[in-house]
């Protein structure tokens, strides 16, 4: 039986235009009204989820791809594990020139080192040195021009530390616009943190149904009791999947749940 309903935002959640439709909106409200508990789960900190969406829709949002937990009814986060900044500055070292865009993210703000400033949310920061950054660094991004580029980095990375996470990462809305790895603490994932909140909530992961569409999500596709692929989804996403949805654009979620929950 399910208990929560859990579901990515980029790609699968929000719309190609990064905003969640009434239609999915409105049935969130009504299952989480009918006792269903709402979780969201994403790459993204609190500002910038802040940003795009009302959070009273949720009760808990796990952020920064699993290194933080935002706990909604009292307004607090609970950082899981953060990256130690001897590793973020070996990573920025590395990296500080085959990359053009780097994001040092903290459950609040991106504190990013790019010598293009073209982002001027307020969250945002544009940093010179890494002292600049007082607070635990939860997640980096690092961005790259080509595919290539990007595995032969991502194997690079996986040789050279044994203290942390690398993932691809693709925009789905926009597959040919952004490539980037996104890295956090070792152990740290979107499952191990759903695995601390099932634990509060007294549940487990056959109790919940989660949306998602690309790699970062494939872990809680494939463990949890019902993993739902977007139609728009990557290939490997929809072929562990249970079921494939409609895409992001086409209210999948609100589509699933009206006719399954």
């Amino acid at each position: 039986m399910i208990k929560i309903i859990s579901m990515d935002f980029d790609g699968t959640l929000l719309t190609s235009n990064k905003r969640i439709s009434n239609k999915t909106r409105n049935s969130l409200i009504k299952y989480k009204n009918k006792s269903y508990k709402i979780i969201g789960i994403t790459a993204r900190n609190l500002m910038s989820v802040n940003n795009i969406l009302d959070t009273s829709i949720f009760d808990y949002i796990i952020i920064n791809n699993g290194s933080d937990i935002y706990y909604v009814n009292e307004d607090k986060i609970d950082n899981i594990s953060s990256i130690d900044k001897e590793t973020a500055i070996k990573l920025y070292s590395l990296f500080k020139n085959k990359s053009y865009k780097i994001d040092f993210c903290t459950a609040y703000n991106y504190h990013v080192k790019s010598n293009i400033k073209v982002d001027n949310r307020s969250f945002v920061n544009y940093i010179n040195e890494l002292d600049e950054i007082n607070n635990p660094i939860s997640r980096i991004n690092i961005f790259f021009e080509t595919t290539k580029e990007l595995e032969e980095n991502k194997k690079l990375i996986e040789n050279t530390f044994n203290n942390i996470t690398v993932v691809k990462m693709l925009d789905t809305d926009n597959p040919n616009t952004k490539l980037w790895l996104t890295i956090n603490p070792k152990g740290i994932n979107k499952l191990n943190a759903l695995n601390k909140v099932c634990d509060i909530l007294k549940c487990n992961l056959d109790e919940v149904i989660f949306f998602g569409d690309g790699e970062n999500d494939l872990i809680l596709i494939e463990n949890v009791g019902i993993g739902v692929a977007m139609a728009n989804a990557i290939d490997i996403v929809k072929e562990k999947a249970s079921y494939i949805t409609l895409s992001n654009d086409n209210d999948g979620i609100a589509e699933y749940l009206e006719k399954n929950i």
